[in-house]
């Protein structure tokens, strides 16, 4: 193309899939932007540049005045009269047997979530973009801390140099290129929807999700992207749906509620209030939940305050309270830091019936695909129990861990307590090497069993300590010289460490290890476990019983 000639306009689509099956797309809006609704929106009609049986509707929301208008207008007056109107579109476009939503400007907050097929972005990712390719990660974590990481990639780096792993995380959206990409589409955003740039003849935009949709069908999913296929969104009118409400209300009030068979047998692994993706909790002072004309504050983001907030506001019993109470986080000076949101938007959980697993985070649920669930319980099932090898002394509960690692010691001379005790690294940081160190040579590294976030710590500490004797001589001679001032006949164990490296987790109730963790918590374990094996270390694993 010479200089002279003028680039193709492009636009950026925003892309849905509607679910199979469904034969009027107006049901794909929420009822209130329906025909009759309160908000309808309005049918346009198309012309000949439009693909045969493509549908557009349009509307516009209240106009508003913003924030910032309002609060300079005592230094500006008069600027507090501007307003600004949101517009939204939304275009049905006929694609092979399907229909996809194609949204913009505010077009996607009017589509009806349950008839939209969930994550099939994220599954086109799966398939056509390289790890090589992401530029950016969005993800959270299915356990305690709830956490949302975003992680971009600068131009010619790879999302596993920042220590990234794929697999394992609960990705929302991945950011980068479609491979062989000879047309261009530029950076692509892959989540439950699909974000891509092209021209604006709306039968190029056919043709293009006409081959995505047929990638998604018929193409298979890259190793490293195989957690994305593995959760599978349920759908509000699913029966199970209600059941595992009931079980999560039941479970928030502490009441002993009538529960389905199929759900009553659910091992709880994560219960927890934890703010949705766009809360940033270093900018908030405290929360507010209301119900019926009622508001209590709270300032800790924890299940224990969440509940005595909901004994103030009068919440009973029922599964109902999950959509109508409401809550919102707000800043010291008392201005919102999120948006009113349901309940259930504000709480994950996670529970399990052998390889069945159901995960409900930011106010969905999903089902973890069992043959997922079982090729990694089959994993883990390699890591070597020592439990009975190490003979670890039973934990009462009343001891913190320090007290517990002295307690081991003074009860077996097979164990030397080297809790707390640092060692310098050749970079000058300094670091426990581990908790216990046995005489048969296992780096043990304790913790007691509270969720996935002290797992998460106890796995990392042992891969990095272990990495760290076998590539640091200064960190090896020092933990060395500090057995041997501790114990000398430890020295030559000390010398060889590295070799072994123990979990050593306290439990009650029964809870096994590892197949009674929370599903994060075991891919991050496979994860540590093939690292160590990678080093030439073995890992184990060691159940210590709390009593």
């Amino acid at each position: 193309m010479s200089s002279e000639q003028k680039k193709e306009p492009k636009l950026r689509f925003n892309c849905y899939l509607l679910i199979e099956g469904l034969k009027d797309v107006q049901k794909a809006l929420r009822p209130k932007y329906r025909m009759g609704g309160d908000q309808e929106l309005v049918p346009i009609p198309a012309t000949s540049k439009a693909p045969q049986g493509a549908l557009a509707f349009m509307g516009a929301g209240t106009p508003r005045t913003p924030p910032w208008a309002e609060k300079l207008d005592a230094a500006f007056p008069g600027i507090a009269q501007l307003e600004t109107t949101p517009y939204r579109m939304v275009v049905f476009l006929p694609v092979d047997s399907r229909w996809f939503a194609v949204c913009f400007g505010y077009g996607s907050s009017a589509l009806d979530w349950d008839s939209i097929e969930a994550n099939f972005g994220l599954r086109l990712a799966a398939r056509r973009f390289a790890p090589e390719s992401v530029q950016e990660l969005r993800s959270r974590r299915i356990d305690v801390t709830a956490r949302t990481q975003s992680v971009s990639v600068p131009a010619g780096g790879e999302i596993r140099d920042f220590g990234v792993e794929l697999e394992g995380e609960f990705v929302r959206k991945l950011i980068g290129r479609l491979a062989e990409d000879e047309d261009d589409r530029g950076t692509v955003v892959a989540g439950d929807s699909v974000i891509f740039r092209a021209g604006i003849d709306l039968h190029d935009v056919q043709s293009e999700l006409s081959q995505m949709l047929e990638d998604v069908r018929s193409g298979k999913v890259k190793g490293e992207f195989s957690f994305v296929d593995s959760l599978v969104p349920l759908r509000r009118s699913e029966s199970i749906v209600n059941e595992l409400d009931a079980l999560v209300a039941s479970a928030v009030l502490l009441k002993d509620e009538s529960l389905s068979a199929r759900v009553a047998k659910l091992d709880h692994h994560v219960l927890e209030f934890a703010p949705p993706d766009d809360v940033h909790l270093e900018d908030v002072d405290h929360f507010q939940v209301s119900n019926r004309g009622k508001d209590v504050q709270f300032t800790s983001p924890t299940l224990s305050e969440l509940r005595s907030a909901l004994g103030q506001v009068g919440v009973r019993r029922g599964k109902s309270f999950l959509n109508n109470v409401r809550v919102q986080a707000f800043s010291g000076d008392g201005t919102p830091a999120s948006m009113l949101l349901p309940l259930r938007q504000w709480l994950i959980f996670e529970g399990s019936a052998g390889a069945l697993r159901y995960i409900h985070t930011l106010g969905r649920w999903f089902r973890l695909d069992e043959a997922y669930t079982t090729k990694l319980d089959a994993d883990l099932a390699k890591i070597t129990d020592v439990t009975a090898t190490l003979a670890l002394s039973d934990w009462n509960e009343v001891w913190h861990e320090d007290e517990y690692n002295r307690r081991v010691e003074s009860d077996s001379p097979d164990f030397l307590n080297c809790d707390r005790s640092l060692c310098e690294t050749e970079d000058g940081d300094r670091l426990e090497v581990c908790d216990l160190l046995n005489r048969s040579g296992y780096l043990v590294h304790v913790k007691r069993y509270n969720g996935s976030q002290t797992l998460s710590h106890l796995f990392g500490q042992g891969a990095v300590s272990a990495e760290l004797l076998r590539i640091d001589s200064t960190f090896k001679t020092a933990f060395v010289s500090l057995v041997e001032n501790m114990n000398p006949e430890f020295k030559d164990v000390a010398s060889q460490a590295a070799q072994r490296v123990t979990y050593a987790i306290g439990v009650t109730d029964g809870r096994t290890i590892p197949g009674g963790l929370p599903t994060f918590s075991k891919v991050n374990l496979r994860d540590h476990a093939k690292r160590l094996r990678l080093l030439g270390a073995e890992p184990s694993i060691a159940v210590i019983k709390l009593v």
